[in-house]
């Protein structure tokens, strides 16, 4: 299994926030994570906007 914090390969991006009020954000990590902006929205809520979070949240990687 992955540890959370090997899920982004760029560790720039770890700590990265992603704001859902920008639409070239949101359309941005919609694209990166593959999935909806619905999914992305319910991630963000449930652990906060940390891309490392929403990444291990979704079970995606970058």
């Amino acid at each position: 299994m992955t540890s959370p914090s090997n899920l982004i390969a760029d560790p720039a991006l770890q700590n990265e926030p992603i704001n859902i009020n920008e639409e070239a954000s949101l359309q941005y990590w919609v694209s990166a994570l593959d999935c909806s902006e619905l999914e992305l929205r319910v991630a963000i809520a449930e652990v906060g906007p940390t891309a490392k979070d929403v990444c291990t949240e979704l079970g995606r990687s970058l």
